[in-house]
């Protein structure tokens, strides 16, 4: 049961991840890959290089963590 569990658990990371690759080709395509959809600003080249199918600047991520550890308490 534990090895099914993990199998269902790793198969849906690794659809999560296709689909933010699928989104980062529509991204190119479209012209807006490496332009933050929250803020419009240029994506640092490092946070790209380190996480290629981000969607937000950095500072962006660190407000929007910020805010999901408030809505946790």
């Amino acid at each position: 049961e534990t090895e099914r569990s993990f199998m269902l658990r790793l198969r849906g990371r690794e659809r999560r991840l296709l689909k933010k690759i699928e989104n980062a080709i529509e991204r190119m395509e479209q012209g807006i890959f490496g332009i933050c959809e929250k803020c419009g600003s240029e994506i640092d080249i490092r946070r790209l290089d380190a996480r290629p199918v981000t969607t937000l600047c950095i500072e962006c991520k660190i407000q929007q963590e910020e805010e999901e550890k408030l809505m946790e308490q």
